[in-house]
């Protein structure tokens, strides 16, 4: 759930930084995951996203885990009453006569910069902060076995096959170049 939630909740954080709905979830796809985080979002609803923070709330959780970027947008999209697929409409539009697509409101909601960053910067991002979570994962105890973990982000999660999974994606780098990476997208 924890690296779940660090995909979808980077794919809100963006959107409400003013990087373009498209770009978001054209660059996901393109990365090979094998959804965007905004409609995977819209797949397993807004409603439950709500839920799960205010759960976290009431349960006095750790600052870490209240999801305070996500929280914002996880708000607003709840009082417009758009839950995801389930309400017809989400980040993106579900009509009944055709494919879904992104909810034009989302311009109004949260207006693009005019500015927008490179392709491979929202990639980076959205591949980095789940193998960030993976790897607090591993040194929290939480998971032990590297090879299971790998497996379930590209199985479970969606996480680019190419990568060998969140962990594996780290190897390659190797932590001298993984922190930094990580630090360089960290928004001021």
């Amino acid at each position: 759930s924890r690296i779940f939630c660090a995909y979808i909740d980077e794919g809100m954080a963006m959107l409400a930084e003013g990087v373009a709905p498209a770009l978001i979830e054209n660059a996901a796809r393109q990365a090979g995951f094998a959804t965007g985080p905004l409609a995977v979002t819209d797949e397993v609803s807004l409603d439950l996203q709500l839920r799960v923070v205010q759960q976290a709330q009431a349960d006095g959780l750790d600052a870490r885990f209240l999801r305070l970027h996500a929280q914002e947008v996880i708000a607003r999209m709840n009082t417009l009453g758009r839950l995801g697929r389930k309400s017809a409409g989400g980040f993106h539009d579900f009509p009944q006569d055709g494919p879904k697509r992104l909810w034009p409101g989302l311009a109004t909601l949260y207006p693009v910069q005019a500015e927008q960053p490179a392709v491979e910067e929202v990639q980076q991002r959205l591949l980095l902060v789940q193998a960030l979570e993976s790897a607090r994962c591993v040194e929290e105890g939480v998971i032990v076995n590297h090879p299971d973990a790998d497996l379930g982000a590209v199985l479970g999660l969606g996480y680019p096959s190419w990568t060998g999974g969140t962990l594996s994606y780290i190897d390659p780098l190797g932590l001298p170049e993984f922190l930094p990476r990580c630090a360089a997208l960290v928004l001021d």
